[in-house]
């Protein structure tokens, strides 16, 4: 099922990607789990709530012909799940705070810049704060979204890559012209290379408007 419009995505209030939610036949929602991993306890899931409806749940083998192109796992931005910040400070849970970004970024780490205010299921910067990431995937993803929903404007985003504003050749859908506007509560796309690789991603934000949850990577 597709959901150009992310209605269900904002039916479930959904902050993550991906989000597995898994029903039982009387529409119950019976186990949850979000970002990569726990395939196997999925999975197993999935075949006790198809024998709870009468289907056969045998195992399937797998497409060895699937692969993903990202070497960086999920990032996520507040307090409660995060693992990969590289930035000196301790995290003032819930308060704006300062934040600097150490001279090397190690891969699959990311450092705050400037102003912040990390809660515990997301962070907001405020206006000329800096997000940096060094990353190795051919596409980079981010959920966020405007602060204040539903009566809030927009924020806006200038994303660079390598050092410098990302181009035609590296712009995800959602960035144009090195600039992402987030109006809506969704899944951003800012970067789409050609070829995986690593690189450092840079975002500079240009409000004080945004509540940013996860990043994923393809």
């Amino acid at each position: 099922m597709q959901d150009n419009d992310f209605a269900t995505w904002n039916a479930y209030d959904n902050h993550y990607w991906p989000a597995k939610y898994l029903i039982d036949k009387n529409g119950k929602i019976r186990n949850t789990h979000f970002g990569e991993g726990a395939y196997d306890e999925t999975e197993s899931f999935i075949q006790k709530l198809l024998e709870e409806a009468g289907a056969e749940a045998s195992e399937k083998p797998n497409n060895p012909k699937y692969s993903i192109n990202a070497g960086t796992p999920e990032l996520y931005l507040g307090y409660n799940r995060i693992q990969y910040l590289t930035s000196p400070e301790t995290i003032a849970k819930d308060k704006q705070a300062a934040y600097s970004v150490p001279p090397n970024i190690q891969f699959n780490t990311f450092a705050y810049g400037g102003p912040w205010v990390v809660g515990a299921e997301r962070a907001m910067p405020k206006k000329g704060a800096t997000l940096t990431l060094r990353f190795n995937a051919s596409e980079v993803f981010l959920v966020m979204r405007p602060v204040g929903l539903p009566t809030a404007g927009s924020g806006e985003i200038q994303v660079s890559l390598d050092g410098e504003v990302v181009g035609v050749d590296s712009e995800g859908a959602d960035t144009k012209q090195g600039t992402v506007v987030v109006e809506s509560d969704r899944l951003y796309r800012l970067i789409k290379l050609k070829n995986p690789g690593t690189h450092i991603l840079k975002l500079e934000f240009l409000d004080d408007n945004l509540e940013l949850y996860a990043f994923t990577f393809g």
